[in-house]
């Protein structure tokens, strides 16, 4: 009966170490949804910086559109297009056609660095994760090692470990063999 409690102890053990393995498995998996999840936000910051170049593209088509209406119109009228208020207005519309293009390009390059805050900041959750599942595991085997030193603590109370004592001889009194 006074075996029961060290070998609870052994169990208990055993327990907390596979204990300790699941937790770390359970911390690797989320430092690999963490690293899906940072993906997943850096393709939708691709996507919104493809979609930026896209209306710098189409800044671009409408500035030139609206030059090529301003000198197709003032010369239908017989007027210079390079001169006067012809030029004004040209000079105007490209000025606004090029601020707003600056604008797209600024975005698609904030949009990009966006991407790679997101994948660092990503990398750095799944680091922490994957630290913390390490961190884990080694308490749980420290606490499993405490607990069969308590086991063996125990056992060795109750006489669990008195056969590994070496005999000693007993002492008769005397020089010799008994009568």
């Amino acid at each position: 009966m006074e075996a029961i409690g060290p070998a609870l102890k052994v169990f208990g053990a055993i327990q907390q170490m596979q204990m300790a393995k699941a937790q770390q498995q359970m911390y690797n998996m989320q430092a690999k949804q963490a690293e899906m999840q940072a993906r997943a936000n850096v393709l939708r910051t691709r996507a919104e910086t493809l979609n930026h170049k896209r209306q710098g593209i189409e800044v671009l088509k409408k500035i030139s559109s609206n030059l090529a209406t301003i000198n197709a119109r003032a010369a239908a009228g017989s007027i210079d297009p390079f001169s006067g208020s012809v030029a004004n207005l040209a000079i105007y519309n490209l000025g606004k056609g090029v601020t707003d293009f600056f604008t797209s390009k600024e975005n698609q390059e904030l949009m990009q660095l966006q991407g790679q805050v997101i994948e660092a900041g990503g990398a750095i959750q799944s680091a922490q994760y994957v630290a913390a599942g390490n961190m884990a595991r080694r308490q749980g085997y420290i606490n499993a090692a405490a607990t069969l030193g308590e086991g063996a603590y125990m056992a060795n109370q109750t006489g669990g470990f008195d056969f590994f004592k070496p005999s000693t001889p007993k002492y008769t009194g005397g020089m010799g063999s008994e009568a």
